[in-house]
């Protein structure tokens, strides 16, 4: 009987503890969104394809950055891609 109470209190801290990540990263999220958003605003790109169109691009990208740096590539995909165009402008 211990056993099953031990494994239900567990199991118990173990969502609380899923919930505060998924909190963490939805918090990530919205702060790129809203950098992206404002960042697009002020180069006057943000409405140039349409409300729901902007919002899809928006939440992909952001999705796509955050994943990126989870799994620890963001800073060897721009290192790789800096070595790419400066190896294309050399051969210009």
């Amino acid at each position: 009987m211990k056993k099953y109470i031990v494994l239900a209190a567990m199991l118990l801290a173990g969502c609380d503890t899923l919930s505060a990540l998924q909190s963490s990263e939805m918090s990530q999220l919205n702060a790129c969104m809203l950098s992206e958003a404002q960042t697009r605003l002020t180069s006057g790109t943000l409405f140039a394809s349409g409300i729901k169109a902007a919002a899809t691009d928006l939440s992909q990208t952001c999705i796509k950055k955050l994943a990126l740096q989870k799994a620890g590539l963001d800073d060897t995909a721009l290192s790789s891609a800096t070595s790419i165009i400066n190896s294309l402008k050399a051969a210009q």
